[in-house]
Parts: structure tokens; C-alpha cells; sequence
């Protein structure tokens, strides 16, 4: 898919265009490998997403857009009151609810894992990674780390009217996603 074809990568290149190497730069370099138009930082796709009507908690989909508060302290004043700081992409959702988030941080683009149904537990009793750490450690703040602590909402970006309208006034191509169950109980995302 899209944004697991971008794992590793160490510069954000799709057709011939650069993409800022940060989070937002990640989510418009894979919506333009998959065909559609989306620019801006966190907070712009956030708007974005809340103004057309496909920001939600609940039921993600491929591509969707992951939201995050206080996943750094991005004002350096100490205190857990930063807002919109991140952003990934749904790669894939297990059967159990474990959604696969592709996102560009301190690692690089890598996936992480998050599972809404327990938002502060880091493994399942088997021994699976519901929710990945997103905020790094620090002996002054003893806060919530964890994906599904720091979790905002979904934004369905990928089938809104004015991402879909931007992208055929951009360059006229037709696309699409398509969904596989191509392992196990994963679904995986890729463009028609």
C-alpha cells in the first residue's frame, strides 16, 4: 500500500515532487502516491477534516488520518497543553481493533500500533502491542505516552468531495482504494 511503501524512506518523494521530511509531509506524500491532493500542516488537515464532516472517534477506515494531542511539548512550557501535534495514517485494522498507524517521527517513518478499545494499556494479555509509545519519557513529566492516550480523532480526508474534487481539477486521473485481507486478519490499503 500507499504508506507502507514509504517505511524506511529517508526523503518524501512521489513522482518527482519533495515532501517536507515531518508528519504532515508523510500524509500528503502518500495521498499523492494514492492519487489525491492534500496539503498543510496537523492542524490545517484537522480543520480541514472537521469544516467537510469526516472527523470521527470511531470505526476507522484505510487512510484515514490519525490525530494527536501533546505528543511533544511543542511550546516548552511544561505542560500537557499542546494540541493537534500529530498526525499518521491508518495502515491497517486487526480484527481485535489494533489499527497499524504509518507516521514519520523521531524513528523515521515506521509503523505503530494503537487500539481505541484500550487506550492506556501497552500489551494485550498475549503478549501483542496494542498501543505504541508516541511521547518520549522525561523524569519531569510522568503523563500519558501511549497512541491511544494521546489520541484526537480520525479524519476520513481520503473520501471527502473536496479532497476528491481537488485531486481531478489537479491532474485529471482517476483513482481509488481498494481493501485486501492479504494476511491473516489485517486489512491493507493500495491504490486501484
Amino acid at each position: 500500500s500507499s504508506s507502507l511503501s514509504m517505511v524506511g524512506k529517508t526523503k518524501l518523494q512521489v513522482n518527482g515532487a519533495l515532501y517536507r521530511y515531518d508528519c504532515s509531509g508523510l500524509v500528503e506524500a502518500v495521498y499523492a502516491s494514492a492519487g489525491l491532493a492534500l496539503k498543510g500542516n496537523v492542524i490545517m488537515m484537522y480543520e480541514q477534516s472537521r469544516e467537510q464532516g469526516v472527523l470521527h472517534k470511531r470505526n476507522p477506515q484505510l487512510g484515514d488520518l490519525v490525530f494527536f494531542d501533546n505528543s511533544y511539548d511543542r511550546n516548552k512550557n511544561g505542560r500537557r497543553d499542546d494540541k493537534l501535534t500529530h498526525v499518521g495514517i491508518v495502515e491497517s485494522i486487526d480484527e481485535d481493533g489494533t489499527i497499524t498507524v504509518v507516521h514519520l517521527g523521531s524513528r523515521g517513518v515506521v509503523p505503530i500500533y494503537m487500539n481505541i478499545q484500550h487506550p492506556s494499556v501497552y500489551k494485550s494479555p498475549e503478549g501483542k502491542v496494542w498501543n505504541s509509545f508516541l511521547r518520549a519519557p522525561s523524569k519531569k513529566d510522568k503523563g500519558t505516552r501511549l497512541t491511544g492516550e494521546l489520541f484526537v480523532g480520525f479524519g476520513s480526508l481520503w473520501k471527502s468531495k473536496e479532497t476528491l474534487q481537488s485531486s481531478l481539477e489537479h491532474d485529471g486521473q482517476d483513482f481509488g482504494f481498494r481493501y485486501s485481507r492479504p494476511q491473516g486478519d489485517s486489512l491493507t490499503m493500495s491504490r486501484l
